[in-house]
């Protein structure tokens, strides 16, 4: 998880237009919710030019802050107004990416300066633009209205000739389309964009992807559809008909193991770096996809409230690393490694409980509350398996949260993953103390009764398994992927 961003966009506050009316050329009728805007794509300056038309208003708002992101309204520029009459109206700049006008202001014009962030990883939750290509995520370039409900919009493109845009909406790849979530849009632009699908399990996604990889694009769609597969099994349900994945070098140099990534409904961004193996490149991309992927369903395919995202995120690493064991994608001994690291990660800060370090994770710049709650999620589901005879784990965790709340959208997050984990385990303490409150782990005696020894080497932890295992203890780590012949080595 070198180049893991913090979060994601999970159960948005809406963030919606102050749009009614917009424009591309000549005004454009907006009916109902449905808006329409024009942007214009300057891949040489680094730039999109917006412009429109809406409902006389003096307030205007952009996104400013975005997980760890902060300052994106400072790239705002030149943001200017006029009446209905299309007389200029005085503006002025009150807080980056907040304006207000003399009087009400019926069209608009203004630039965003798309030059990509600092910082690698951070590239994967926000828009951006280069000579070869881009990613446009219309929650911050387009205004901000709270009270509002305008999510669904028309938007046209006006790109370089060569360049071609993909977006989740109807009429992928035209300059024109419609998406349904402004909020949740993600569009991907570029010179030498290419585009295939895959069909699993009742979904159908679609891969865009650009520049040269050491995997080709059937090797990358037959991955795909191994992992959508293996989710859907655990889920038993699709959490969406068709989604997008992107798969896009990083615009800024960064190293040749390092990918970030992000899932926006059911739009999935990936940006990797570039390894020069088939074998490896494909080892790369197999751990977040299996992450990314498992989001269609938790939380995006839930309507929980609240920061709950100990669990969508960290118990997900662990369960998307275990999905990966399955697959042959990860052998059994870099599971316990992931494991391993997770622990000591999570000695850094066990100051806050599970749900207050989460309320916290970006103002106080802690993101150990994922390497606890992986952690927390192994110990989970070794107790669980172990109570049940190994008739459940996890994922059955999974399955019941996902077909109880698909359709609910009053209910908190934790207290609806906190109500499932305490009754299957049967114990509402352990998760109490483990969650709600502040928690260390003693991981060797933790672990000590299903056949797992840790050691410490030098300044790491090391777990394997036991060098005397009995029955009970070998088949439990067998259903984790230990294989006994080769001393857990290889899964398939």
């Amino acid at each position: 998880m070198s180049m893991k961003p913090g979060a994601r966009l999970r159960n948005l506050t809406k963030m919606v237009l102050v749009v009614l009316v917009l424009t591309w050329g000549s005004a454009v009728e907006a009916t109902g919710q449905e808006v329409a805007v024009n942007i214009n794509v300057d891949p040489a300056s680094t730039r999109v030019a917006i412009e429109g038309t809406c409902a006389p208003t003096t307030v205007w708002s952009f996104q400013n802050t975005y997980a760890n992101l902060i300052g994106l309204g400072n790239r705002i520029e030149k943001f200017a107004l006029n009446d209905e009459l299309g007389q200029k109206v005085a503006v002025r700049k009150i807080a980056p990416g907040q304006f207000e006008s003399s009087k009400p202001a019926a069209r608009f014009h203004y630039e965003v300066n798309l030059a990509p962030p600092a910082l690698p990883s951070d590239s994967a939750m926000v828009s951006w633009l280069n000579n070869d290509r881009g990613l446009l995520m219309l929650a911050d370039l387009l205004p901000i209205a709270a009270q509002k409900e305008h999510t669904s919009a028309k938007i046209k493109l006006t790109l370089p000739q060569t360049w071609r845009a993909y977006s989740s909406g109807e009429q992928p790849g035209q300059a024109e389309f419609s998406v349904h979530d402004v909020d949740r849009a993600v569009v991907a632009v570029g010179a030498h964009l290419r585009a295939s699908t895959v069909n699993e399990s009742g979904m159908t996604l679609r891969f865009i992807t650009d520049g040269d990889w050491a995997f080709s694009d059937p090797e990358a769609l037959e991955l795909i559809g191994k992992v959508l597969k293996a989710h859907h099994e655990i889920f038993n349900a699709v959490p969406s008909k068709r989604g997008q994945l992107i798969l896009f070098p990083f615009p800024q140099t960064t190293g040749a193991t390092n990918w970030s990534a992000e899932t926006r409904d059911a739009n999935v961004t990936l940006l990797l770096g570039k390894l020069p193996t088939k074998v490896g490149a494909l080892a790369q991309l197999s751990t977040p996809l299996t992450h990314e992927l498992f989001h269609l369903w938790i939380p995006n395919g839930l309507a929980l409230s609240g920061d709950y995202d100990w669990f969508y995120e960290g118990f997900t690493v662990y369960e998307a690393s275990r999905v990966a064991v399955d697959l042959g994608l990860l052998t059994f001994p870099e599971f316990l490694n992931s494991i391993a690291r997770a622990y000591d990660a999570s000695l850094q800060d066990g100051s806050l409980s599970l749900l207050e370090a989460s309320r916290t994770r970006f103002t106080t710049g802690k993101t150990s509350v994922y390497a606890r709650s992986q952690l927390l999620a192994f110990v989970y589901d070794l107790r669980l398996r172990t109570l049940s005879h190994r008739k459940r784990s996890l994922s059955d965790i999974y399955r019941k949260l996902f077909q109880a709340n698909a359709d609910r959208s009053d209910v908190d997050g934790n207290d609806a993953v906190i109500s499932v984990l305490s009754r299957e385990l049967g114990s509402q303490e352990f998760v109490d103390s483990h969650v709600r409150r502040p928690f260390s782990i003693d991981l060797g005696e933790e672990l000590a009764p299903f056949g797992l020894k840790v050691e410490k080497l030098g300044l790491r932890t090391h777990i394997g398994a036991s060098d005397k295992l009995s029955r009970q203890q070998r088949d439990l780590l067998r259903d984790l992927g230990y294989n006994d012949a080769t001393h857990g080595t290889r899964r398939k």
